[in-house]
């Protein structure tokens, strides 16, 4: 957010195995605490760039709903499909997805799809509908 408030932008983020604050990674708090150091949550509303969230529905250090959470944070306009990673713990999604590449081709894709730069231009969000929650 700091780069936004100077005027200044990235391209996108990609968050891999995302926690929602520091604190909530031990503690199911629903609020931030005074002194997380990872208020991660509350920052996903104020992003303006594309953003893939990567996590793994098996993952034994953050849970997987924190990467769901985030998500759903994020403004929809800059949300790119999640990439959720069955199977997969915490730090073993490249390795599970060595074999097929998948990783990379789902990196690759979130630069061709919602990256303008890449392709040479400067270009509003692209929307994916599959990236509005129900109800919405």
């Amino acid at each position: 957010s700091r780069t936004a408030r100077e005027g200044r932008s990235v391209a996108g983020v990609i968050l891999q195995s995302p926690l929602l604050s520091a604190y909530r990674v031990a503690f199911n708090f629903r609020f931030t605490m005074i002194g997380d150091k990872f208020p991660n949550v509350d920052y996903a509303p104020y992003i303006k760039c594309p953003v893939l969230v990567v996590h793994g529905t098996q993952d034994e250090v953050v849970p997987f709903w924190h990467g769901q959470d985030l998500f759903l944070a994020l403004p929809q306009p800059w949300r790119a499909r999640p990439f959720w990673v069955e199977g997969a713990g915490h730090n073993n999604i490249e390795a599970l997805l060595r074999p097929s590449g998948a990783f990379v081709d789902k990196l690759v894709e979130f630069l061709d799809v919602h990256v303008s730069a890449r392709r040479g231009r400067i270009q509003p969000p692209v929307i994916v509908p599959e990236c509005v929650p129900f109800g919405q």
